[in-house]
């Protein structure tokens, strides 16, 4: 484990990235801001069930693409051109190749008052090498908001709301139904009820 003397110390994106986690300490995940780390506590039960929703939606539609496309969770993303001493941990990407293509965060009560962090991170994003979609899912209800790099290098903005909509991701050529992503819970939701709900067949 590092010592308190190493974790003082201004880090690098190469430096952090290249440092096993569990040297950091015992948080669920960690983050380089600025050159410090950052921990993160573990997510909520329905935080999980969301994220199981999408990563399966993406597998079965990535499984055998002739793109290179393929889905991860965990993985680091570090800015191009600046913030070099930042790499942000997206809950989950679609990378291409070296490069993200697509990344996801879904998104707690929590930090929705926080928003001048969660601000911070999608920029932090938007300057990774690769991304052209970020998508923001709202973990308390059927809500999901997309950024989109445009030619002219701005950020398109699209609002998702609804169980029976659709989240399209042009990047990679795929359309997910709001429906899968929320497959394991119903936002809202006590967990034991979400699932006495989402259990119940269609």
């Amino acid at each position: 484990m590092a010592t308190a003397e190493q974790l003082q110390r201004l880090w690098t994106a190469e430096d952090f990235l290249a440092t096993d986690q569990y040297a950091f300490g015992d948080a669920w995940r960690y983050e380089l801001v600025d050159g410090e780390i950052v921990a993160h506590a573990a997510p909520s039960p329905d935080h999980g069930a969301i994220l199981s929703g999408l990563t399966t939606a993406l597998g079965n539609r990535l499984l055998g693409n002739r793109d290179g496309f393929r889905p991860e969770v965990g993985s680091g993303a570090v800015p191009q051109r600046r913030q070099r001493n930042t790499a942000r941990i997206p809950d989950a990407m679609i990378r291409c190749g070296e490069h993200p293509k697509v990344v996801f965060e879904v998104l707690s009560p929590s930090e929705l008052r926080q928003w001048r962090s969660r601000d911070r991170k999608r920029l932090d994003l938007q300057v990774v090498e690769g991304v052209r979609e970020i998508v923001e899912i709202y973990q308390d209800e059927y809500a999901l908001h997309v950024y989109r790099l445009a030619p002219d290098g701005s950020w398109d903005f699209e609002a998702i709301g609804g169980q029976d909509a659709t989240l399209r991701l042009a990047s990679v050529g795929i359309e997910i139904p709001v429906a899968e992503i929320y497959a394991f819970t119903v936002p809202g939701q006590e967990p034991d009820a979400a699932a006495d709900a989402a259990a119940e067949p269609l």
